[in-house]
Protein backbone atom coordinates (compact mmCIF):
# COMPACT_ATOMS: atom_id res chain seq x y z
CA UNK A 1 0.00 0.00 0.00
CA UNK A 2 2.70 2.48 0.75
CA UNK A 3 4.27 1.80 -2.36
CA UNK A 4 1.06 2.77 -4.41
CA UNK A 5 0.99 6.12 -2.50
CA UNK A 6 4.16 6.96 -3.16
CA UNK A 7 3.88 6.46 -7.24
CA UNK A 8 0.94 8.39 -7.17
CA UNK A 9 3.06 11.43 -5.99
CA UNK A 10 5.32 11.49 -8.25
CA UNK A 11 6.95 13.52 -9.98
CA UNK A 12 6.98 15.72 -6.69
CA UNK A 13 6.10 19.20 -8.23
CA UNK A 14 5.87 22.88 -6.18
CA UNK A 15 5.23 26.14 -7.14
CA UNK A 16 7.45 28.32 -5.56
CA UNK A 17 6.26 31.65 -6.97
CA UNK A 18 2.48 31.17 -9.05
CA UNK A 19 0.55 34.48 -10.37
CA UNK A 20 -0.66 32.55 -12.98
CA UNK A 21 -1.43 28.76 -13.57
CA UNK A 22 1.20 26.76 -15.82
CA UNK A 23 -1.28 25.56 -18.14
CA UNK A 24 1.13 22.38 -19.26
CA UNK A 25 2.12 21.70 -15.55
CA UNK A 26 -0.08 18.61 -15.78
CA UNK A 27 1.02 17.45 -19.16
CA UNK A 28 4.70 18.21 -18.38
CA UNK A 29 4.70 15.42 -14.98
CA UNK A 30 2.82 13.35 -17.55
CA UNK A 31 6.36 13.41 -19.39
CA UNK A 32 8.37 12.49 -16.43
CA UNK A 33 5.87 9.55 -15.44
CA UNK A 34 6.06 8.24 -18.98
CA UNK A 35 9.73 8.17 -18.47
CA UNK A 36 10.55 7.74 -15.18
CA UNK A 37 12.76 4.50 -15.52
CA UNK A 38 15.08 6.17 -18.10
CA UNK A 39 15.44 9.57 -16.28
CA UNK A 40 15.43 7.58 -12.71
CA UNK A 41 18.88 5.48 -14.24
CA UNK A 42 20.22 8.83 -15.34
CA UNK A 43 19.74 10.36 -11.92
CA UNK A 44 20.92 7.56 -10.48
CA UNK A 45 24.21 7.15 -12.07
CA UNK A 46 27.41 9.49 -11.05
CA UNK A 47 28.36 11.30 -13.71
CA UNK A 48 25.99 11.54 -16.43
CA UNK A 49 24.46 14.80 -18.32
CA UNK A 50 21.09 16.31 -17.95
CA UNK A 51 21.04 16.70 -21.82
CA UNK A 52 21.15 12.67 -21.63
CA UNK A 53 17.26 13.22 -19.56
CA UNK A 54 16.61 16.13 -22.15
CA UNK A 55 17.29 13.40 -24.96
CA UNK A 56 15.23 10.91 -23.07
CA UNK A 57 11.96 13.32 -22.95
CA UNK A 58 12.64 15.42 -26.17
CA UNK A 59 10.03 13.23 -27.96
CA UNK A 60 7.13 13.65 -25.40
CA UNK A 61 8.22 16.99 -25.05
CA UNK A 62 8.01 18.35 -29.36
CA UNK A 63 4.85 16.30 -29.23
CA UNK A 64 3.37 19.21 -26.56
CA UNK A 65 5.17 21.57 -29.21
CA UNK A 66 7.82 22.29 -27.09
CA UNK A 67 11.03 23.37 -29.31
CA UNK A 68 14.78 22.17 -27.75
CA UNK A 69 17.97 23.74 -27.37
CA UNK A 70 16.02 27.40 -28.02
CA UNK A 71 18.47 30.29 -28.94
CA UNK A 72 17.51 33.58 -30.03
CA UNK A 73 18.81 32.12 -33.32
CA UNK A 74 15.26 29.44 -33.48
CA UNK A 75 13.32 31.95 -31.84
CA UNK A 76 13.74 35.67 -32.54
CA UNK A 77 13.78 37.89 -29.07
CA UNK A 78 13.85 35.06 -26.61
CA UNK A 79 16.62 37.02 -24.90
CA UNK A 80 18.09 40.96 -25.91
CA UNK A 81 20.44 40.87 -28.28
CA UNK A 82 24.06 39.95 -27.50
CA UNK A 83 22.90 37.09 -24.93
CA UNK A 84 24.30 33.83 -25.53
CA UNK A 85 21.95 32.22 -23.69
CA UNK A 86 19.97 28.90 -24.40
CA UNK A 87 16.87 27.25 -22.99
CA UNK A 88 16.57 23.40 -23.17
CA UNK A 89 12.67 23.55 -24.14
CA UNK A 90 10.42 26.31 -25.23
CA UNK A 91 6.82 26.41 -25.84
CA UNK A 92 6.26 29.82 -28.19
CA UNK A 93 2.88 29.87 -28.05
CA UNK A 94 2.23 29.16 -24.15
CA UNK A 95 5.90 30.96 -23.20
CA UNK A 96 7.60 28.47 -21.30
CA UNK A 97 10.75 27.44 -20.95
CA UNK A 98 11.91 24.21 -19.14
CA UNK A 99 15.50 23.39 -17.86
CA UNK A 100 16.84 19.65 -17.22
CA UNK A 101 19.38 19.92 -14.35
CA UNK A 102 21.02 16.89 -13.03
CA UNK A 103 22.42 18.15 -10.09
CA UNK A 104 24.48 21.52 -9.81
CA UNK A 105 22.67 24.20 -7.97
CA UNK A 106 24.69 26.98 -9.90
CA UNK A 107 22.73 25.82 -12.74
CA UNK A 108 19.55 26.59 -11.22
CA UNK A 109 20.74 30.17 -10.31
CA UNK A 110 21.46 30.57 -13.86
CA UNK A 111 18.33 29.44 -14.86
CA UNK A 112 16.15 31.33 -12.85
CA UNK A 113 18.11 34.33 -14.25
CA UNK A 114 17.22 33.09 -17.92
CA UNK A 115 13.64 33.38 -17.20
CA UNK A 116 13.58 36.66 -15.50
CA UNK A 117 16.05 37.80 -18.47
CA UNK A 118 13.78 37.06 -20.89
CA UNK A 119 10.93 39.34 -21.97
CA UNK A 120 8.72 36.35 -23.77
CA UNK A 121 9.18 33.51 -20.66
CA UNK A 122 5.97 33.97 -18.67
CA UNK A 123 6.93 30.56 -17.17
CA UNK A 124 9.59 29.14 -15.83
CA UNK A 125 10.20 25.04 -14.94
CA UNK A 126 12.93 23.54 -13.29
CA UNK A 127 13.42 19.61 -13.84
CA UNK A 128 15.36 18.65 -11.19
CA UNK A 129 16.53 15.02 -10.13
CA UNK A 130 14.72 14.22 -6.54
CA UNK A 131 18.08 12.84 -5.47
CA UNK A 132 21.38 13.80 -6.27
CA UNK A 133 23.41 10.92 -7.17
CA UNK A 134 27.51 11.92 -6.29
CA UNK A 135 30.58 9.39 -6.17
CA UNK A 136 30.73 8.73 -2.60
CA UNK A 137 26.88 10.13 -1.36
CA UNK A 138 23.67 11.23 -2.34
CA UNK A 139 21.57 14.41 -1.42
CA UNK A 140 18.15 15.47 -1.78
CA UNK A 141 18.41 18.12 -4.34
CA UNK A 142 14.56 18.29 -4.80
CA UNK A 143 14.42 19.49 -1.68
CA UNK A 144 17.24 21.29 -1.31
CA UNK A 145 16.61 23.15 -4.21
CA UNK A 146 13.06 24.46 -2.97
CA UNK A 147 14.60 25.36 -0.01
CA UNK A 148 17.64 27.21 -1.27
CA UNK A 149 14.64 29.20 -4.42
CA UNK A 150 12.16 29.54 -1.49
CA UNK A 151 12.91 33.13 0.17
CA UNK A 152 13.91 34.97 -2.95
CA UNK A 153 11.00 37.28 -4.64
CA UNK A 154 11.99 39.81 -6.36
CA UNK A 155 13.24 37.80 -9.18
CA UNK A 156 10.10 36.36 -8.96
CA UNK A 157 8.33 39.13 -10.12
CA UNK A 158 9.71 39.32 -14.18
CA UNK A 159 7.70 35.23 -14.50
CA UNK A 160 4.09 34.75 -13.85
CA UNK A 161 5.27 31.15 -12.28
CA UNK A 162 7.95 28.66 -11.38
CA UNK A 163 7.77 25.12 -11.23
CA UNK A 164 9.86 22.58 -9.99
CA UNK A 165 9.27 19.46 -10.84
CA UNK A 166 11.33 15.98 -9.72
CA UNK A 167 12.31 12.98 -11.69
Amino acid sequence: MQQMIQRLEYPPRQYLHKNVYNPSEDHLCQVVMNNSDPLAEIRNTPFRKSIEAEKVIVNDMKQLGFMHSVTNRQYENLFRRGLNFEVDFFHPELQIAVEVEKGEINNIWKNICKFAESSVIRHGVLLVPVVRQGQQNSSEFYNNTIKRLCKIERIFTYIDSLLIIGY
